[in-house]
Protein backbone atom coordinates (compact mmCIF):
# COMPACT_ATOMS: atom_id res chain seq x y z
CA UNK A 1 0.00 0.00 0.00
CA UNK A 2 1.31 3.36 -0.77
CA UNK A 3 0.91 4.47 2.79
CA UNK A 4 2.89 1.94 4.32
CA UNK A 5 5.99 3.61 2.30
CA UNK A 6 4.99 7.41 3.41
CA UNK A 7 4.67 6.59 7.23
CA UNK A 8 8.13 4.36 7.06
CA UNK A 9 9.65 7.37 5.56
CA UNK A 10 7.84 10.45 8.26
CA UNK A 11 9.33 7.87 10.54
CA UNK A 12 13.38 7.81 9.30
CA UNK A 13 13.43 11.35 8.74
CA UNK A 14 14.75 12.38 11.56
CA UNK A 15 17.56 9.43 11.06
CA UNK A 16 18.36 10.61 8.01
CA UNK A 17 18.39 14.28 8.73
CA UNK A 18 20.61 13.83 11.45
CA UNK A 19 23.13 11.40 9.49
CA UNK A 20 23.17 14.08 6.75
CA UNK A 21 23.92 16.87 9.59
CA UNK A 22 26.98 14.61 10.86
CA UNK A 23 28.40 14.00 7.24
CA UNK A 24 28.36 17.64 6.69
CA UNK A 25 29.77 18.43 9.75
CA UNK A 26 32.69 15.65 9.48
CA UNK A 27 33.38 17.20 5.83
CA UNK A 28 33.73 20.84 7.50
CA UNK A 29 35.95 19.78 9.50
CA UNK A 30 38.44 18.08 7.92
CA UNK A 31 38.62 20.89 5.48
CA UNK A 32 39.38 22.92 8.42
CA UNK A 33 41.43 20.81 9.68
CA UNK A 34 45.69 21.45 9.71
CA UNK A 35 46.17 19.18 6.69
CA UNK A 36 42.58 19.70 5.56
CA UNK A 37 42.07 21.48 1.76
CA UNK A 38 41.95 25.03 3.46
CA UNK A 39 44.35 25.07 5.96
CA UNK A 40 47.27 23.05 4.70
CA UNK A 41 50.56 24.46 3.07
CA UNK A 42 49.56 25.23 -0.57
CA UNK A 43 45.68 25.28 0.39
CA UNK A 44 42.47 27.20 -0.93
CA UNK A 45 43.81 29.46 1.97
CA UNK A 46 47.09 29.48 0.98
CA UNK A 47 45.98 30.68 -2.81
CA UNK A 48 43.45 33.05 -1.90
CA UNK A 49 46.19 35.13 0.33
CA UNK A 50 48.70 35.06 -2.00
CA UNK A 51 46.51 37.02 -4.73
CA UNK A 52 44.47 39.16 -1.77
CA UNK A 53 46.99 39.34 1.04
CA UNK A 54 49.30 41.87 1.46
CA UNK A 55 52.70 41.83 -1.25
CA UNK A 56 49.68 39.67 -2.59
CA UNK A 57 49.32 39.37 -6.81
CA UNK A 58 46.86 42.23 -6.79
CA UNK A 59 49.02 44.51 -4.66
CA UNK A 60 51.88 43.96 -6.90
CA UNK A 61 49.73 44.43 -10.13
CA UNK A 62 48.08 47.82 -8.61
CA UNK A 63 51.51 49.06 -7.97
CA UNK A 64 52.66 48.47 -11.36
CA UNK A 65 49.55 50.21 -12.88
CA UNK A 66 50.35 53.22 -10.74
CA UNK A 67 54.26 53.14 -11.64
CA UNK A 68 55.06 55.88 -14.34
CA UNK A 69 57.88 53.98 -15.24
CA UNK A 70 55.90 50.63 -15.29
CA UNK A 71 54.50 48.42 -18.05
CA UNK A 72 51.91 51.35 -18.79
CA UNK A 73 54.92 53.56 -20.06
CA UNK A 74 55.89 50.40 -21.63
CA UNK A 75 52.33 50.08 -23.55
CA UNK A 76 52.05 54.07 -24.27
CA UNK A 77 55.32 53.84 -26.06
CA UNK A 78 54.34 50.31 -27.81
CA UNK A 79 50.73 52.35 -28.97
CA UNK A 80 52.72 55.58 -30.38
CA UNK A 81 55.01 52.77 -31.99
CA UNK A 82 52.41 51.45 -33.89
CA UNK A 83 50.19 54.26 -34.48
CA UNK A 84 48.68 54.51 -38.19
CA UNK A 85 51.08 58.07 -38.87
CA UNK A 86 54.21 55.79 -37.80
CA UNK A 87 56.35 54.02 -39.97
CA UNK A 88 55.38 50.71 -38.17
CA UNK A 89 51.91 51.16 -38.00
CA UNK A 90 51.73 51.95 -41.31
CA UNK A 91 53.60 48.43 -41.85
CA UNK A 92 51.26 46.39 -39.80
CA UNK A 93 47.61 48.07 -40.63
CA UNK A 94 45.14 46.81 -43.11
CA UNK A 95 46.35 46.33 -46.58
CA UNK A 96 49.55 47.82 -45.32
CA UNK A 97 53.21 46.74 -46.84
CA UNK A 98 53.04 43.19 -44.51
CA UNK A 99 49.69 42.40 -45.45
CA UNK A 100 50.65 42.43 -48.97
CA UNK A 101 54.11 40.94 -48.31
CA UNK A 102 52.25 37.72 -46.88
CA UNK A 103 48.71 37.75 -48.61
CA UNK A 104 47.91 34.33 -50.79
CA UNK A 105 49.76 35.94 -53.68
CA UNK A 106 52.21 38.40 -52.17
CA UNK A 107 56.36 38.44 -53.27
CA UNK A 108 57.20 35.96 -49.84
CA UNK A 109 54.33 33.38 -50.82
CA UNK A 110 55.72 32.88 -54.37
CA UNK A 111 59.48 33.31 -52.59
CA UNK A 112 58.88 30.12 -51.08
CA UNK A 113 56.90 28.60 -53.63
CA UNK A 114 57.79 24.75 -54.96
CA UNK A 115 60.07 25.46 -57.69
CA UNK A 116 60.24 29.50 -56.34
CA UNK A 117 62.86 31.93 -56.11
CA UNK A 118 64.04 30.70 -53.04
CA UNK A 119 64.56 26.89 -53.85
CA UNK A 120 66.39 27.56 -57.30
CA UNK A 121 68.95 29.77 -55.24
CA UNK A 122 69.28 26.65 -52.91
CA UNK A 123 69.12 24.12 -55.64
CA UNK A 124 72.19 21.69 -56.29
CA UNK A 125 74.25 23.48 -58.88
CA UNK A 126 72.01 26.38 -58.21
CA UNK A 127 73.41 29.87 -57.56
CA UNK A 128 74.45 29.76 -54.56
CA UNK A 129 76.01 26.54 -54.95
CA UNK A 130 78.09 28.02 -58.06
CA UNK A 131 78.96 30.96 -55.41
CA UNK A 132 80.81 28.89 -52.81
CA UNK A 133 81.83 25.79 -54.54
CA UNK A 134 85.64 24.89 -54.40
CA UNK A 135 87.01 27.46 -56.43
CA UNK A 136 84.45 29.35 -56.96
CA UNK A 137 83.79 33.35 -56.83
CA UNK A 138 84.04 33.67 -53.11
CA UNK A 139 86.81 31.21 -53.13
CA UNK A 140 88.42 33.42 -55.96
CA UNK A 141 87.48 36.48 -53.78
CA UNK A 142 88.86 35.94 -50.63
CA UNK A 143 92.00 33.40 -51.95
CA UNK A 144 95.51 34.75 -50.56
CA UNK A 145 95.77 37.82 -53.77
CA UNK A 146 92.77 37.45 -54.52
CA UNK A 147 90.71 40.36 -55.57
CA UNK A 148 89.64 41.33 -51.99
CA UNK A 149 93.59 40.99 -51.11
CA UNK A 150 94.78 43.05 -54.07
CA UNK A 151 91.80 45.82 -52.61
CA UNK A 152 92.53 46.20 -48.87
CA UNK A 153 96.25 45.43 -49.23
CA UNK A 154 98.84 48.12 -47.91
CA UNK A 155 99.09 50.73 -50.91
CA UNK A 156 95.93 48.71 -52.72
CA UNK A 157 93.26 50.63 -54.34
CA UNK A 158 91.34 50.74 -50.96
CA UNK A 159 94.21 52.49 -49.78
CA UNK A 160 95.22 54.86 -52.40
CA UNK A 161 91.52 56.01 -51.96
CA UNK A 162 91.10 57.04 -48.57
CA UNK A 163 94.72 58.50 -48.63
CA UNK A 164 95.46 61.80 -47.59
CA UNK A 165 94.87 63.61 -50.52
CA UNK A 166 93.40 60.53 -52.51
CA UNK A 167 90.65 60.28 -54.33
CA UNK A 168 88.03 60.63 -50.99
CA UNK A 169 90.04 63.61 -50.12
CA UNK A 170 89.67 65.04 -53.47
CA UNK A 171 85.55 64.45 -53.86
CA UNK A 172 84.46 65.46 -50.51
CA UNK A 173 87.20 68.30 -49.60
CA UNK A 174 86.16 71.78 -49.68
CA UNK A 175 85.13 73.11 -53.08
CA UNK A 176 85.76 69.59 -54.36
CA UNK A 177 83.36 67.28 -56.40
CA UNK A 178 80.35 67.24 -53.94
CA UNK A 179 80.18 70.49 -52.63
CA UNK A 180 80.40 71.75 -56.46
CA UNK A 181 77.57 69.35 -57.08
CA UNK A 182 75.54 69.83 -54.38
CA UNK A 183 76.50 74.22 -54.67
CA UNK A 184 73.96 76.64 -55.09
CA UNK A 185 73.71 77.31 -58.68
CA UNK A 186 76.01 73.96 -58.91
CA UNK A 187 75.44 70.50 -61.23
CA UNK A 188 72.83 69.60 -59.30
CA UNK A 189 70.95 72.77 -59.83
CA UNK A 190 71.98 73.61 -63.14
CA UNK A 191 70.23 69.74 -64.49
CA UNK A 192 67.22 71.06 -62.45
CA UNK A 193 66.97 74.11 -64.66
CA UNK A 194 67.87 72.12 -67.71
CA UNK A 195 64.84 70.00 -66.81
CA UNK A 196 62.37 72.76 -66.07
CA UNK A 197 64.26 74.24 -69.81
CA UNK A 198 63.59 71.04 -71.28
CA UNK A 199 59.67 70.99 -70.17
CA UNK A 200 59.11 74.06 -72.02
CA UNK A 201 60.63 73.38 -75.05
CA UNK A 202 58.58 69.57 -75.05
CA UNK A 203 55.45 71.42 -76.57
CA UNK A 204 57.33 73.10 -79.31
CA UNK A 205 59.00 69.56 -80.40
CA UNK A 206 55.55 68.04 -80.46
CA UNK A 207 53.91 70.70 -82.43
CA UNK A 208 57.22 70.94 -84.81
CA UNK A 209 56.85 66.85 -85.14
CA UNK A 210 53.40 67.48 -85.87
CA UNK A 211 54.03 69.93 -88.73
CA UNK A 212 56.55 67.53 -90.39
CA UNK A 213 54.34 65.28 -91.76
CA UNK A 214 52.50 68.13 -93.76
CA UNK A 215 55.90 69.79 -94.89
CA UNK A 216 56.74 66.85 -96.63
CA UNK A 217 53.37 66.57 -98.08
CA UNK A 218 54.00 69.79 -99.61
CA UNK A 219 57.46 69.29 -100.59
CA UNK A 220 55.85 66.24 -102.89
CA UNK A 221 52.88 68.18 -103.94
CA UNK A 222 55.48 71.23 -105.06
CA UNK A 223 57.30 68.20 -106.67
CA UNK A 224 54.96 66.72 -108.50
CA UNK A 225 54.38 70.37 -109.62
CA UNK A 226 57.43 71.45 -110.59
CA UNK A 227 58.19 68.28 -112.61
CA UNK A 228 55.92 68.44 -115.69
CA UNK A 229 57.19 72.55 -115.79
CA UNK A 230 60.91 70.91 -116.09
CA UNK A 231 59.49 69.02 -118.88
CA UNK A 232 57.95 71.49 -120.68
CA UNK A 233 61.19 73.73 -120.69
CA UNK A 234 63.36 70.48 -121.81
CA UNK A 235 60.90 70.37 -125.29
CA UNK A 236 61.50 74.15 -126.04
CA UNK A 237 63.92 74.64 -128.87
CA UNK A 238 67.60 76.07 -127.44
CA UNK A 239 66.91 79.66 -128.98
CA UNK A 240 62.88 79.60 -127.41
CA UNK A 241 64.82 79.13 -123.91
CA UNK A 242 67.44 81.87 -124.52
CA UNK A 243 64.81 84.15 -125.76
CA UNK A 244 62.45 83.55 -122.47
CA UNK A 245 65.96 83.54 -120.14
CA UNK A 246 66.65 87.14 -121.43
CA UNK A 247 63.20 88.97 -121.22
CA UNK A 248 61.95 91.46 -122.40
CA UNK A 249 64.32 94.55 -123.73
Amino acid sequence: MPLLPALLGAATLPVRLAAAATQTTLQLGHLASPDGPLRRPGGYADLLLRVIGEQGYAEQLTRLLADEDGPMRLAGALADLVAADRPLGRLLQRDGVLDRLLAEDGPLVRLLADGGALERLLADGGPLDRLAAHEGVLDRLVAAGGALDRLTAEGGVLDRVLAPGGLADRVLTEDGFVEKLVAEGGTLDQLVALGETLETIQPRLQELALLIPSLADSADALGRAVGPIGDLAGRLPLSRRRALGAGPA
